[in-house]
C-alpha cells in the first residue's frame, strides 16, 4: 500500500479503544500524510522516514498530542477495521512490538 487512497480505512481504527478518557479530550485532526522527517511510531515504536506515507492524528487530552503510525502499522490497521484476517487480528502484533521495545525487549 503506496498511495494514500489504499490506506484511508486506517483512519477508521480507533487507537485508543478501551481507554477510558475524560470529558472534553476529542481528536482535532486524523489523516495520512507523507513524512518530511523522521519520526517514532505511536503503536510498533518502529521508524517513520521520509517520504513514508503513515497517519497522523492530533488529539486533545487536556493538552495537545500528536501521534504518528507508521505505513505497516497501517496497513494492519486497515486489515483490521476490514476484518481482512483469519486468525489474529496484525494490529495485536504491531502493539505487541512496540510494548516490547518500551519494556527494552530487544527482537
Amino acid at each position: 500500500m503506496t498511495d494514500k487512497k489504499s490506506l484511508q480505512d486506517a483512519l477508521y481504527f480507533d487507537l485508543f479503544d478501551g481507554d477510558f478518557g475524560e470529558p472534553g479530550d476529542s481528536e482535532l485532526s486524523n489523516k495520512i500524510v507523507k513524512g518530511r522527517q523522521n519520526y517514532r511510531c505511536f503503536v510498533c515504536e518502529g521508524p517513520i522516514t521520509p517520504g513514508e506515507l503513515h497517519r497522523y492524528s492530533v488529539w486533545k487530552f487536556g493538552e495537545i498530542n500528536t501521534f504518528r503510525s507508521c505505513n505497516e502499522c497501517c496497513k494492519a490497521m486497515v486489515k483490521s477495521v476490514n476484518c481482512d484476517y483469519e486468525d489474529e487480528d496484525p494490529i495485536d502484533h504491531r502493539y505487541s512490538l512496540g510494548e516490547e521495545k518500551r519494556n527494552g525487549v530487544h527482537l
